[in-house]
């Protein structure tokens, strides 16, 4: 009897494990800047990663990139992290799209508007560090390169490099 009261046991816990469990995870990396790793900010470019639990999915870069603009926690804060203000990365993100190698970050409009500190020398190195480095942690991207609505010429006028200096990588179509 008691063997009999034991496997039935055993197999409600089994089946409430297996029925009861919650979406599948994954653990992705973004990166964002730290105050107390980097003082003073010496290196605009250096950025350091924190680990995130996400959903699992197929489309990991661009969860990546919605991560990154949730911006840190307050944990993370506590530890002297810095992201871009949520404020600002709202509603940026139009698309992304990974291909041969590379990430074509594809901007709305709203960056030109809310994220003014970009175009600024160590500005511009925080945050694309931030979006390079957290890309480029997936075997899949060695090369990040940016628009603002498919065009690239807007995206590099904006950051004050003049017209895209890529090639054929300032395509618009790599950015659909």
């Amino acid at each position: 009897m008691k063997m009999k009261l034991f496997v039935a046991l055993v197999i409600i816990c089994w089946t409430g494990a297996v029925y009861g469990q919650s979406p599948k995870t994954m653990s992705i990396k973004v990166f964002f800047s730290n105050e107390k790793l980097n003082p003073n900010i010496d290196d605009c470019n250096k950025v350091f990663p924190v680990t995130r639990t996400i959903p699992k999915t197929s489309a990991v870069a661009k969860a990546a990139l919605e991560e990154l603009f949730k911006g840190v926690t307050k944990d993370e804060e506590a530890k002297g992290y810095g992201s871009i203000p949520t404020a600002e990365s709202n509603g940026i993100l139009k698309s992304l799209n990974v291909k041969n190698g590379a990430a074509y970050v594809n901007f709305t409009n709203r960056v030109l508007e809310q994220m003014g500190t970009a175009t600024t020398s160590c500005g511009g190195g925080q945050y694309f560090g931030m979006i390079e480095k957290t890309l480029t942690q997936f075997p899949t991207i060695k090369r990040v390169y940016y628009a603002v609505e498919g065009n690239t010429n807007e995206f590099y006028e904006w950051v004050q490099v003049g017209e895209c200096p890529h090639g054929r990588h300032c395509r618009s179509t790599n950015f659909k």
